[in-house]
C-alpha cells in the first residue's frame, strides 16, 4: 500500500514539476458523449496530458483554413481528406511514430495502407465503416421472395428488385441507382476498386463502366428506383426524399453507411447489411491528422492512437459505450480484442459478415485519392449537356444514367479527363511530402 501511495505521490510531483503538456483536438462528432468520454478516459491514464477540445464553427473545411492562415491549427485533427491536408502543407510526416509502434500493423490493412503517400505516413485510422446495401427482411418475407444473403450474386440482386417492385402496394424494389458505377466495376473486374481507380490511375474507358452506367439508366427506365416515380405516384408516401420511404417500410433494398445501423435498429421493421453483389463491400474510413505545427508531436500520436486503433483505447470505448454511440467497427485485427467485441457489442445484422471479409473490400476514394472531387464530380469537360456546354463530370455520368447522354460517346474523354486531375493532385502532394 505505501509504495503504491509513494508511486501516485511521485507521479503528481513529476507533474507539478515539469507541467502538463497541453494538445488540442478537433474533430466533427463531438456532439457524441462517447467521443468526449474518450477524451476524459485518455487524460485519466496520462494525467501529464491536458487534451483541449477545440469547437469548430460554421463550414468545417473552411474553419480549418482559416485556423491554418492564423496559425492555429490543432495538434490532432479529423479530416475531410488527407489530400486536402497534404496538398496544404499541414500534416506532420508520421512514418517513425507508425512503425515503432507495435499495434499500427494491426489496422485493417485497406484503411492501414490509405494512409500513405509518396512511402511515408500522414494519417491515422480513425473510424471503420461499410457501404452497401440494406434489405428490408419483411417486404422480402411478405411478398414470399428469396432473401438474398450477404454478398449475393447480381443476377440475384436485379431479380429482387424487380420482384419487389409492386406498384399497387406502393412498393419500391430499390431507392437509388446512382452508385452502381462506382461499385459495379470493381465486382466486373478484380483489378479495379471504387468508380475504376486501380491504384495508379482510373479506367473509366473500361467496359465495366459502360456496362454499369448502362445498368443504371435501364433501372431509372424501368421505374425501379423512387426518383424515377412520377409525381403523382409519389404522393402517396408524403415524403421529401427516398429515406423517408424506406423508413415507412415500402422500399425492399437501399444504398447507406454503417454509420446509419443505430437508427436503422429503431425502425418497425427488420433490416440487414448485404453489403455489394459480388462481395468486394467498399469501406469507407475517417482518418486523423497530426498538424505539423505540433510541439507535442508523441503526445499527439499517444493520444491519436488512444481514441482510434489503440488495444487499450478500442476496449476502454466498448466499456463506457453505454448509449451505444460508437458506431465505427473496430479499428484493430487482433483476435483478443475482437472477440471481446464481438462477445459484448449487438451488431446489426450482417456486419460481422462485412468485417470478416475486409480483406476483399475496395476503398472508397473520396478521403484517399488525390483529386477526387474533381476526377468524379467537379471537373468541367467541354461536354454539351442540356443548355449547359461545358458539364462537370459529375453532370455527364448523372446525365447518362437518365438517358439524356450516351456515355460510350464519352468514355475515354472522361477517363482522360479524369486522370488529368489525378495525376495534376499527385504533382501538387509530392512538393510537400519530399
Amino acid at each position: 500500500m505505501k509504495k503504491v501511495f509513494l508511486a501516485g505521490l511521485l507521479l503528481v510531483l513529476a507533474v507539478v514539476s515539469f507541467g502538463k503538456v497541453t494538445i488540442t483536438y478537433v474533430n466533427w462528432n463531438l456532439g457524441l458523449d462517447i467521443e468526449r468520454d474518450m477524451v476524459q478516459e485518455f487524460m485519466k491514464l496520462y494525467p501529464d496530458i491536458e487534451v483541449k477540445i477545440v469547437t469548430a464553427e460554421g463550414n468545417y473545411e473552411d474553419w480549418l483554413i482559416a485556423q491554418a492562415a492564423a496559425g492555429k491549427l490543432p495538434d490532432v485533427i479529423m479530416i475531410p481528406n488527407i489530400p486536402m491536408a497534404l496538398t496544404n502543407d499541414w500534416a506532420l510526416d508520421l512514418t517513425k511514430m507508425a512503425l515503432a509502434d507495435p499495434e499500427w500493423k494491426n489496422i485493417p490493412a485497406p484503411l492501414r495502407n490509405a494512409t500513405v503517400y509518396n512511402n511515408k505516413i500522414y494519417g491515422v485510422p480513425a473510424g471503420l465503416y461499410f457501404m452497401g446495401y440494406f434489405v428490408n427482411d419483411e417486404l422480402f418475407e411478405k411478398y414470399n421472395v428469396k432473401p438474398l444473403k450477404f454478398a449475393p450474386s447480381w443476377a440475384e440482386f436485379l431479380n429482387a428488385v424487380k420482384k419487389l417492385t409492386i406498384p399497387k402496394d406502393g412498393i419500391i424494389g430499390l431507392a437509388e441507382e446512382v452508385q452502381i458505377p462506382e461499385w459495379y466495376p470493381a465486382m466486373k473486374n478484380l483489378r479495379l476498386g471504387w468508380y475504376t481507380w486501380d491504384g495508379k490511375q482510373y479506367n473509366l474507358d473500361d467496359p465495366s463502366f459502360l456496362e454499369a452506367v448502362n445498368i443504371a439508366k435501364q433501372l431509372w427506365q424501368g421505374k425501379y428506383v423512387y426518383d424515377a416515380l412520377p409525381e403523382e405516384q409519389k404522393k402517396q408516401y408524403n415524403a421529401g426524399w427516398y429515406g423517408d420511404v424506406w423508413n415507412q417500410g415500402k422500399i425492399a433494398i437501399r444504398w447507406s453507411g454503417t454509420w446509419d445501423t443505430t437508427f436503422f435498429a429503431t425502425l418497425p421493421f427488420k433490416s440487414r447489411f448485404i453489403g455489394v453483389p459480388g462481395g468486394r463491400t467498399p469501406v469507407v474510413g475517417d482518418f486523423f491528422v497530426i498538424s505539423k505545427t505540433t510541439k507535442n508531436p508523441k503526445e499527439a500520436f499517444l493520444f491519436a492512437k488512444f481514441v482510434t486503433f489503440g488495444r487499450d483505447g478500442i476496449l476502454k470505448r466498448l466499456e463506457i459505450d453505454k448509449k451505444n454511440q460508437w458506431s465505427s467497427l473496430p479499428l484493430t485485427t487482433e483476435k483478443a480484442v475482437l472477440d471481446k467485441y464481438f462477445a459484448v457489442k449487438k451488431l446489426f445484422p450482417g456486419l460481422d459478415e462485412a468485417y470478416a471479409k475486409i480483406g476483399t473490400g475496395i476503398i472508397e476514394g473520396v478521403k484517399i485519392v488525390p483529386g477526387y472531387i474533381q476526377s468524379r464530380w467537379t471537373a468541367p469537360t467541354g461536354i454539351k449537356v442540356g443548355d449547359n456546354p461545358n458539364a462537370n463530370i459529375g453532370d455527364v455520368i448523372w446525365n447518362a444514367m437518365r438517358g439524356s447522354v450516351n456515355i460510350a460517346d464519352y468514355v475515354k474523354q472522361l477517363n482522360k479527363i479524369a486522370n488529368e486531375q489525378y495525376q495534376n493532385a499527385v504533382k501538387k502532394i509530392a512538393v510537400m511530402t519530399k
